[in-house]
């Protein structure tokens, strides 16, 4: 019987559903994740990254990036330490930091997209810019691509 009456009470115990109790999340953290992203709908997509514009980069307040890709003279990644945006398939996509970011590279994510950056040799004759691969992943559909330019970091 006694076991029945503490089974009874576990369902109050426990879960932290009292009052005050939001399990720590900020509103503006709830918000965000019950309005997500627009799902990338085929699941063979490709991935297409395009030029990142200067009002994706005010839209941002991104006006000086911190470290960024670029290939052909345009750039297709720009990040700060609180933010990174690249535009692919035709989506401005903002995606956080999920590995230190600096002169060796960095890696970035967000739910429909993976992006690393590295390294692939030494300095260039400009202090800051390093010959570079961006591997861009639809995390959705599985592809990828890869492409070769110049990471630079410290405008």
């Amino acid at each position: 019987m006694r076991r029945l009456a503490a089974l009874a009470f576990l369902p109050l115990a426990g879960c932290g559903g009292g009052p005050g109790n939001d399990g720590g999340a900020t509103e503006s953290q709830i918000e965000r994740l019950s309005k997500p992203e627009v799902e990338i709908v085929d699941p063979r997509a490709p991935v297409r990254p395009q030029s990142l514009k200067i009002a994706d980069l005010a839209g941002a307040r991104m006006p000086v990036p911190d470290c960024a890709f670029g290939r052909d003279g345009r750039m297709l990644l720009a990040a700060t330490s609180g933010d990174a945006i690249a535009r692919v398939n035709n989506e401005l996509r903002h995606l956080t930091q999920s590995a230190p970011m600096g002169p060796s590279g960095g890696y970035f994510e967000n739910r429909q997209l993976s992006i690393s950056v590295g390294r692939i040799g030494g300095t260039t004759a400009d202090s800051g810019r390093w010959p570079a691969r961006i591997r861009i992943t639809n995390r959705r559909a599985e592809a990828q691509i890869e492409l070769v330019g110049v990471w630079r970091c410290g405008f």
